[in-house]
């Protein structure tokens, strides 16, 4: 099986759009306007925006998810202020929005978009570290970050209303994307 990742078209936000919105539905417990706004708009927030991307992956020619990458770091509330402080000097980019078609989990397409992303991110995207959060109680996904050799777990805010885990990529142990 064969993952290809590139930058979203135009053509591509229907499809991304309805598989954002699956995710939310079955994965995370539903749409919130404040934290999930950027469905809404995917043209006016990712298409041709200095610093945001919109990626997606397809496995054998078939859209498998998303990923996108935006600045600054994580909000602070509902996020510690430490934490916001730790990203609030520097050029940061979070990846967000790493979701996987459940029918194509386990086949690298997340390990995929996220050594894209990140490499996207601290080239042209211009930013010299990249953080995410992740929740949790979402199926594989602690899983996922704790296995991907360039993430490192900074803050495990558990419990919180959205088991939320924080992490930092380390730039230096990002996979070769001809490895992904």
């Amino acid at each position: 099986m064969t993952v290809m990742v590139r930058l979203a078209y135009k053509e591509d936000l229907e499809v991304c759009e309805d598989h954002m919105r699956r995710v939310l539905d079955e994965d995370l417990h539903g749409y919130h306007q404040r934290w999930h706004h950027d469905v809404d708009d995917l043209v006016g927030t990712y298409l041709d925006r200095a610093g945001w991307a919109l990626f997606v992956a397809e496995l054998d020619g078939a859209f498998a998810g998303t990923t996108v990458v935006k600045p600054g770091g994580p909000a602070s509330p509902p996020s510690p202020a430490w934490l916001g402080r730790r990203y609030a000097l520097q050029q940061t980019g979070q990846l967000a929005r790493v979701w996987i078609v459940r029918e194509w989990r386990r086949r690298g397409v997340g390990r995929a978009l996220v050594t894209v992303a990140a490499q996207w991110a601290l080239g042209p995207g211009g930013y010299t570290v990249v953080c995410l959060h992740t929740d949790a109680s979402s199926p594989g996904a602690l899983d996922f970050w704790r296995a991907y050799p360039a993430a490192v777990e900074v803050f495990d805010a558990r419990p919180d209303a959205w088991d939320t885990v924080h992490f930092e990529l380390d730039a230096a142990r990002l996979p070769d994307h001809d490895a992904v």
